[in-house]
């Protein structure tokens, strides 16, 4: 069995914004990655200590490693790996009023490598996409580590897995079922394609 890294930790919270069977890359720029966002109520102190424990962790692994020169607070940097829902998005805007009342972690894991591992509540393979959305509660299990890019450093959360607890409502609403836009057509022949032409004049 693998030595669990003290900058590692299995959390528990409400799925968002996951992209977990295909790498994307964001606004069509940079290399794809695998992705999702995990919330945490703000109530759940225990996690949150946790999470934090793995933060402290990985500043220290940083300073090792002379990533850092020094002690420094994550939670002021660019993009802090442990962020307030309650405060609005970079550019100003609110978030969504699913992040009111949470933390949240932003994860996230190379493309180019084998995907995180998503399974279910038996530990098994997840092999359907739809059973992972938005809005369902899951334990995921995040790394964080110490990195410095042009100038700016700090502490990312890299995704190494993802375990589904249990339903919760979608985030976006439900998605369209067949028979929500169709219903059964009549007896006759098909429309014609001049038929069809005349329906939009």
């Amino acid at each position: 069995m693998a030595t669990i890294s003290n900058r590692a930790v299995k959390a528990q919270g409400r799925l968002s914004y996951p992209n977990l069977f295909t790498a994307r890359a964001i606004n069509d720029k940079g290399s794809p990655k695998y992705s999702a966002t995990l919330l945490i109520p703000k109530t759940d102190t225990a996690t949150i200590q946790r999470v934090q424990a793995a933060i402290d962790a990985a500043v220290q692994d940083g300073i090792d490693r002379g990533i850092f020169k020094g002690q420094v607070d994550p939670s002021r940097s660019k993009y802090p790996p442990l962020r307030d829902g309650d405060t609005p998005k970079d550019d100003g805007s609110a978030r969504g009023d699913e992040f009111a009342g949470h933390w949240f972690i932003s994860a996230k894991a190379p493309g180019d490598k084998p995907r995180p591992s998503v399974v279910d509540a038996n530990v098994q393979p997840v092999m359907d996409e739809s059973e992972i959305y938005a809005g369902c509660y899951v334990n995921m299990f995040v790394e964080f580590y110490a990195y410095e890019t042009s100038g700016n450093k700090g502490i990312a959360a890299s995704l190494r897995g993802v375990q589904f607890v249990r339903d919760g409502e979608r985030l976006g609403g439900e998605p369209l079922e067949a028979e929500d836009m169709f219903s059964a057509v009549g007896g006759g022949s098909p429309a014609t394609t001049a038929d069809a032409d005349d329906d939009w004049m």
